[in-house]
């Protein structure tokens, strides 16, 4: 009997453990991602993951990385694993017997009691179970912030390089309106031009000047931006944007997009392992309704030798029976029922936008660059020559080179929309898109 006993002691007491550490993460996000986190124990002076360097450009996947290796606040969150391991850690141990001595005063004998509650006998396995899986939990939610970092570093990125190109494409307008500017000056005073066109011609001019000097400042914060979702100001400043080519493809079939979301999302298997801890959970509710403890008492002292008693005991389950913590674990086991449907409908709704957006996105970016690009160039060129030979106003240069601009700026805006919406797919299908 005393052998079993202490078997079974040494089995409960030893330590529960879980497979989902921080090297179970870091393979999980970089088959999410393509990249990893910063590993424990690395401290800050790697600034850069291995066989990562933007020397050549930094492009939106070597972003992604660099935020989920140097972003303070997904560090922060990574703790978050540490609380739900060292909370299964507790779960796993077993109560400490209470031992009471009471010294007699007067003729009364020294007596002393032992009492261990036993009944983590049988409520160790459920509380240990729902530690387990809320550790399971913890780990694909941040499997899945993640996977959200990675989409908001290649987001900005993309307003990065879209802000830098708004940037040269506004000083290039500034500088051809000055041209213009200058020429219809000097046909002014030749006596061809119209003082009032003079003024529309400085007018524009000086409009486009203030956007090329607003485009500087949104360039500033675009960069600033992408500097805090990276972690590394100074490297967001300093480094060269590489943008890459766009993809214009078709993003894929809906239903396969979604299937292949439904089955790879963290966030969707975290909402899963929440609806096991809570059957769980509820489990160790209902194993509290009846609590037995081992008291053991010994009396001695004097010439008498010394006695002793031992046996359990109960507390009776007359007035309650646990309840309120049964009815909690119950209604919280529902709540995740629901909060699963919930997360398998807004992947859906999130794969059916960010699919559209992206096939939407692409088909304008075609067609921009085989009809509206050539077309502006060709106007602006024959609106030149016709200016140059005087047989036209420069009103008409004026409007082709304004279209042509524009032209260019919504290049660049569909270009950025394109990526952004591709980031956005490839976070709601689980990293697994393309």
């Amino acid at each position: 009997m005393r052998p079993l006993l202490l078997a079974v002691v040494i089995a409960l007491s030893a330590c529960a453990s879980s497979p989902y550490d921080r090297a179970w993460l870091a393979r999980e996000l970089r088959s999410h991602t393509g990249a990893a986190a910063r590993p424990e124990g690395t401290g800050t002076a790697a600034r850069l993951p291995p066989d990562t360097s933007v020397d050549d450009g930094l492009t939106e996947d070597e972003a992604a990385a660099i935020a989920l290796w140097n972003s303070p606040s997904f560090q922060a969150d990574l703790a978050q694993l540490g609380f739900a391991r060292a909370d299964l850690a507790d779960a796993g141990m077993l109560p400490n017997p209470i031992l009471a001595i009471l010294f007699p005063i007067g003729p009364r004998q020294v007596e002393s009691w032992l009492l261990w509650p036993i009944e983590v006998l049988w409520q160790r396995p459920h509380r240990v179970a729902a530690a387990r899986l809320d550790v399971a939990r913890v780990a694909q939610g941040l499997v899945q912030s993640g996977l959200d970092l990675a989409r908001d570093a290649r987001v900005a990125h993309a307003d990065a390089v879209l802000a830098s190109a708004r940037e040269g494409v506004r000083a290039e307008a500034s500088a051809t309106l000055t041209e213009i500017a200058a020429l219809a000056g000097r046909r002014s005073a030749a006596g061809d031009l119209a003082d009032s066109d003079v003024a529309a011609a400085r007018l524009e001019a000086g409009i486009a000047a203030e956007a090329a000097s607003r485009a500087v400042a949104d360039r500033v914060a675009a960069r600033a931006r992408l500097a805090l979702t990276l972690g590394l100001p100074d490297l967001a400043d300093a480094a060269t944007l590489s943008a890459g080519a766009a993809s214009l493809e078709d993003p894929g079939a809906l239903a396969a997009l979604v299937q292949t979301a439904l089955a790879a999302r963290p966030d969707v298997r975290a909402a899963e392992i929440a609806v096991e801890a809570a059957g769980a959970r509820a489990g160790w509710e209902r194993s509290r309704i009846v609590n037995v403890s081992l008291r053991a008492d010994v009396f001695g002292g004097g010439a008498s030798a010394p006695t002793g008693r031992v046996g359990p005991q109960i507390t009776l389950p007359i007035f309650q029976q646990n309840q309120g913590g049964i009815g909690r674990a119950e209604a919280e086991a529902e709540r995740a029922v629901w909060r699963l449907r919930l997360a398998r409908q807004q992947v859906v709704a999130e794969v059916v936008t960010a699919r559209a957006s992206l096939a939407q996105s692409r088909a304008a970016l075609r067609t921009w660059r085989a009809d509206v690009l050539p077309a502006a160039d060709e106007a602006l060129r024959g609106a030149r020559q016709s200016f140059e030979r005087g047989d036209t106003s420069y009103l008409v240069v004026l409007d082709a080179t304004r279209r042509l601009l524009d032209a260019r700026l919504r290049e660049a805006e569909l270009l950025a929309e394109s990526r952004r919406a591709e980031a956005q797919l490839v976070r709601s299908t689980g990293g697994r898109h393309g």
